[in-house]
């Protein structure tokens, strides 16, 4: 079970990471999300998924392609479906961005608008394969199995990647001779698998030999599928409950939340007390976005085996997503009792959960300890405004600052936070020299303008400070994704303005004096 579930727990961090970094914030702001966003500052969020350096560039069809691709994976489904909207508009007539959208209204299991774009492909990709595979895997989601497996037997000359669930539902009912044959035969187009090759001009792979080809992504969930029973038949005394949690558990990580539930379920029929079968199907049923019931699956499971950490972990993850704060944070920390693999996410999380309770101090000591796992300074700017302005300690903010700027000694972004906590700690001529090193490398980045602001306002030269202010906040009107920062550096430079003199307008509400 340690490598259980390697993929969830990657798209559980970078769920994380950006749940606290909104969370950051909210602390830093120090007033409610709802007032800090204004419908002008989601947009711009939209627009842009990352923080980017230099001259933003026009994202490219293939660009978009590709971003879509990986934000699937990582789950963030409507940022990618953004990006595809945009990559239909500007091709309308290549059918990959309709095959991606496909693919998140498979995983989250949105039937009504996979009806909707079965009906939008087969109106303008007639006779297109792909549009077979994506109609059997909406049956799959419906648990439609029996039209599907009439279907197989039926139809001839079917695209070789649906072949592989023809294959899963012959195991789904016990006929395994049958189900590893056709395994077995898929095994031996490995050589011509063949990837989305997406160019500018189209998916390449949807030529008239398409149907004799594997993409990659088939091909990986046949060979995990596979390699389950080359495991099971080296298993002498193995059981079928045994089988069907290890099928379940690849499936649920090759995205197959579905088919890993009803796997899931024949582990559990086949003996009741098992298990992984239990945590097996509280998992799919999680990915699925069903979390009472997973919640119900994991209680079940730790009835079962009160001190298996992942049961821990994954109850607590239920919790979560049910809004019960406390009782997750109590099982987030049982986990890490027990040395958990996976400790570093558990910390991540328990840092948002007792933020959200106000309880700093834990909070600190939750991030002194992930400095050992993470260096990634912008993940940790509300470390530092939680030390500067909540606990009013900012001698730690700068033993964090310290730490984050050694690993990360030439990032900006590392400067940036590190002289915010030199401020705090009025080490001015310190905070000046980095900031001016920040602005040699990067002379356009209106964080750098804003803390110069910062710390001039600090020495009490009110002149240059409002110089400053007034640079990064043209600055960040030229870059869109500083909008947050134009709106502190208008404030700032307003409350310092001379009375007579006309201020800029801001366009959020007031924003606190410190800023990363």
């Amino acid at each position: 079970m340690k490598k259980f579930w390697k993929k969830h727990l990657f798209h559980t961090l970078s769920i994380s990471f950006v749940i606290i970094i909104l969370g950051s914030f909210y602390w830093i702001y120090q007033i409610e999300i709802k007032k800090i966003f204004s419908k002008k500052m989601i947009s711009d969020i939209k627009r842009t998924t990352q923080t980017t350096k230099g001259i933003p560039r026009k994202t490219s069809y293939l660009g978009r392609i590709r971003k879509a691709k990986d934000l699937i994976n990582k789950g963030y489904f409507t940022l990618a479906t953004l990006e595809l909207t945009e990559a239909i508009k500007e091709k309308p007539d290549f059918i990959e961005p309709y095959l991606l959208l496909g693919e998140i209204y498979i995983q989250s299991n949105d039937i009504k608008k996979l009806d909707n774009l079965l009906t939008n492909l087969q109106e303008n990709f007639k006779n297109n394969p792909y549009i077979l595979i994506i109609q059997i895997r909406k049956w799959i989601n419906e648990k439609k199995f029996a039209e599907s497996l009439d279907l197989f037997k039926n139809t001839k000359d079917l695209p070789q990647d649906l072949k592989f669930y023809h294959a899963v539902l012959l195991s789904l009912q016990n006929n395994h001779i049958e189900s590893k044959k056709i395994l077995k035969e898929l095994e031996k187009l490995s050589s011509k698998t063949k990837e989305f090759q997406i160019t500018e001009e189209g998916i390449t792979s949807t030529n008239t030999n398409s149907k004799n080809i594997l993409q990659q992504e088939f091909t990986k969930k046949i060979k995990d599928f596979a390699v389950v029973y080359e495991e099971f038949e080296n298993l002498h005394e193995g059981k079928n409950a045994h089988l069907f949690a290890k099928l379940s558990k690849v499936l649920a990580e090759n995205n197959e939340a579905i088919l890993a539930k009803e796997f899931a379920d024949a582990a559990i029929k086949e003996d009741i007390g098992y298990i992984d079968g239990w945590i097996l199907r509280g998992y799919a049923q999680f990915l699925a976005q069903d979390f009472e019931n997973a919640l119900n699956d994991f209680r079940h499971a730790y009835e079962l085996d009160p001190i298996r950490p992942e049961i821990h972990y994954f109850l607590a993850l239920a919790l979560y997503e049910q809004k019960n704060y406390s009782e997750a944070a109590l099982f987030f920390e049982k986990s890490l009792e027990y040395d958990f693999k996976f400790s570093e996410e558990v910390r991540w999380k328990l840092v948002e959960i007792f933020a959200r309770q106000k309880k700093f101090d834990r909070v600190l000591t939750l991030y002194e300890e992930l400095l050992e796992y993470d260096s990634k300074p912008e993940k940790f700017v509300a470390a530092v405004h939680t030390a500067v302005d909540l606990v009013k300690k900012p001698e730690i903010a700068l033993k964090f600052t310290k730490i984050l700027l050694s690993k990360n000694e030439n990032d900006v972004f590392a400067m940036n936070i590190h002289a915010w906590a030199l401020i705090a700690n009025k080490n001015f001529l310190e905070a000046e020299n980095i900031l001016n090193k920040a602005k040699e490398l990067e002379s356009e980045n209106p964080r750098t303008f804003l803390n110069l602001g910062l710390l001039y306002e600090e020495k009490k030269e009110f002149e240059s400070a409002i110089q400053m202010y007034q640079k990064s906040y043209e600055l960040g009107k030229k870059y869109k994704n500083f909008s947050s920062l134009v709106n502190l550096a208008a404030e700032k430079y307003n409350e310092l303005l001379i009375q007579n003199e006309k201020p800029i307008t801001p366009e959020a509400p007031k924003m606190p004096e410190h800023s990363p």
